[in-house]
């Protein structure tokens, strides 16, 4: 079995648990057309400034730094709300500065822009996805506004529950297949759930979904496959690209939110592991845009964003400063956005523009009524 095979038996064997029940309710087809698509990644987990396009930062992100001249890069991106992360990114996707429990036990308090998009173009269920390596994520779809919710809202997909479950399943229906290198194979699953600061305390086994003792003895051939084969993801970003990039070659989406997230390692203390993730999520973004580029439902046809959903506290106001995002000052709050493609015209702006600015920017590129945001279409992008 191909990893590419897995991943559709598995995603088909659990879907009902992922998507929706008004997804399968309502017929659907691909869009054919040469309708705009609108991608938005958070550069997720915080980063400063001074790590990525600052002078000495560059050497961070050698696939941004090629394609800045090849996009509207924005110097200053205002977070001006809650400087944490579910906050930050549901400002982000509802155009409003939000203040809700940031471990995503409420929606947002706001429509997001997946329910605009979808409700007002009848969009289809499989046009809005959100794929997110954090796991405090899974209400990110939609909003608490009973007028719009969760019929119109975005299919959420949290990769590493999405394997746990895919492994369970397989091996509950395909148990003629054996296993092979069982223990290398959990050391490598073991490290992919791990990864970043998910593994301080709080990693995915507490969150109700512990894989037992006879699931981590049965593991099949084909997850072996997926995760020794030449794609192996080595962390919860990887997987979450891989993911990605099969949404798009099986559904095309009109609306992505790609949520990056392993930059948070910063919270362990270690400078290098920060960049390093920094590093690794600059190549899965390039590998995204390279994934858009070469895909012909996306090529010439998506405006690309790509922005932090926060900094980082500056070492001037706090010791270590890179570890945490709650001081407040420039460094957690002004980042930067870069976007590239459909509508874009290379150059730079100095004048700031918001987080918020984000959701209304995306609406008027799709099509659809920005509604009560506090956020404002990005001119430069619409030109």
């Amino acid at each position: 079995m191909n990893k590419r095979r897995f991943v559709q038996l598995a995603g088909l064997s659990i879907a009902h648990r992922i998507l929706p029940n008004w997804l399968w309710a309502r017929p659907w087809a691909p869009t054919q057309d040469a309708k705009r698509k609108v991608i938005i990644v958070t550069f997720g987990g915080g980063v400063r400034y001074s790590e990525t396009f600052a002078p000495d930062g560059l050497r961070n992100i050698p696939a941004l730094a090629a394609l800045q001249p090849k996009g509207h890069f924005f110097k200053t991106c205002v977070n001006a709300g809650v400087l944490s992360h579910f906050n930050s990114t549901a400002s982000i996707v509802t155009g409003n500065w939000q203040r809700v429990d940031d471990f995503g036990f409420q929606q947002p308090a706001s429509p997001t822009l997946f329910e605009y998009f979808r409700k007002q173009t009848g969009a289809s269920p499989t046009d809005a996805w959100a794929i997110a390596t954090n796991k405090s994520f899974s209400t990110m779809g939609a909003g608490s506004n009973r007028d719009w919710g969760l019929p119109y809202g975005a299919n959420v997909v949290l990769p590493k529950q999405l394997l746990l479950e895919a492994v369970g399943e397989v091996i509950q229906k395909k148990p003629e297949m054996g296993v092979a290198s069982r223990e290398n194979v959990l050391r490598q699953l073991e490290n992919i759930l791990n990864e970043g600061y998910e593994g301080v305390g709080w990693t995915i086994f507490k969150a109700g979904r512990q894989l037992d003792q006879a699931v981590r003895n049965t593991l099949t051939r084909g997850l072996i496959e997926y995760i020794n084969g030449p794609e192996s993801p080595t962390s919860g970003d990887e997987l979450t690209f891989f993911i990605t990039r099969e949404v798009m070659r099986e559904f095309g989406p009109r609306l992505i939110l790609v949520n990056f997230w392993d930059m948070d390692v910063a919270h362990w203390g270690s400078y290098s592991l920060y960049l390093q993730a920094i590093t690794r999520t600059d190549r899965l973004v390039g590998m995204l845009w390279d994934e858009v580029q070469s895909n012909p439902q996306y090529k010439d046809k998506t405006t690309f964003l790509v922005l932090p959903e926060l900094g980082r506290d500056g070492d001037i106001n706090a010791s270590n400063g890179f570890l945490n995002h709650r001081s407040g000052d420039p460094s957690c709050r002004n980042v930067w956005l870069l976007a590239l493609g459909a509508g874009i015209q290379p150059g730079q702006s100095d004048r700031p523009i918001q987080h918020v600015d984000v959701a209304a920017t995306g609406a008027a590129i799709l099509g659809a009524r920005a509604g009560k945001m506090a956020g404002r279409p990005i001119q430069e992008i619409l030109v």
